[in-house]
């Protein structure tokens, strides 16, 4: 199972002017994959728009109880204060096909 999850902070509380919010990113960057693994969980990648206040990040996941105990690292938590996160399940291309053939043989 795939998770998308999309990062917004405002531009008031941006790592790049604030210390504190620096020091919880970089933290939750340099420990982000050891985190995952640690669920079995594999991050795919994540992407950062530095000057859009916004980063994106792929996971996949064995399961939502999995992802759910990854998101309640101490790592993550300490990001809610100043990050807006959207998370969302997203099938690859060959899921989305293998789904559509499946409804088309019920109908």
């Amino acid at each position: 199972m795939h998770i998308l999850q999309v990062y917004t902070h405002a531009p008031e509380s941006c790592p790049i002017g604030n210390p504190k919010n620096l020091q919880i990113t970089m933290d939750w960057l340099k420990r982000v994959d050891m985190l995952a693994a640690k669920h079995n969980i594999k991050v795919i990648g994540i992407w950062i728009d530095r000057w859009g206040h916004q980063a994106w990040a792929v996971y996949d996941t064995p399961n939502m109880e999995a992802f759910e105990a990854f998101e309640q690292e101490p790592e993550h938590l300490k990001r809610v204060s100043f990050t807006d996160t959207q998370t969302k399940i997203v099938t690859t291309c060959m899921e989305t096909i293998s789904f559509f053939e499946r409804i088309q043989k019920e109908h």
